[in-house]
């Protein structure tokens, strides 16, 4: 369900974030910019599992995901500050995967030596 971000920092968020779920890490994705409820969170394990995460969704296009912020939890439930992430960080990456891809489907056909 996508809330805002004033929202999910709130007291109220907090609360219910540890009463079911208690995540260490929360990635927040803004998934529908300029609406009164851009925001989706995902619950972590650990910082490495945010990052995957926010990857795979930044690169991917999940929910046509255009940031990412990773946040450490509080042991009440409060939200530490957020490594923001964005889609253009990972556009290297995504355009040498294309490429690959493409000189693969390419040599299978015979098109490229």
């Amino acid at each position: 369900m996508a809330h805002s971000l004033s929202f999910l920092l709130s007291s109220e968020a907090a609360q219910a974030r540890m009463v079911e779920r208690k995540p260490a890490y929360v990635v927040h994705f803004e998934v529908a910019p300029n609406t009164d409820a851009p925001m989706v969170e995902m619950d972590a394990d650990n910082r490495g599992h945010a990052y995957i995460l926010a990857r795979s969704w930044l690169m991917h296009g999940r929910a046509h995901a255009i940031t990412a912020g990773i946040r450490k939890v509080n042991a009440d439930g409060t939200l530490g500050e957020a490594d923001i992430l964005e889609a253009m960080d990972y556009v290297d990456e995504i355009d040498d995967q294309s490429q690959a891809n493409l000189d693969r489907v390419m040599s299978q056909y015979g098109l490229v030596g």
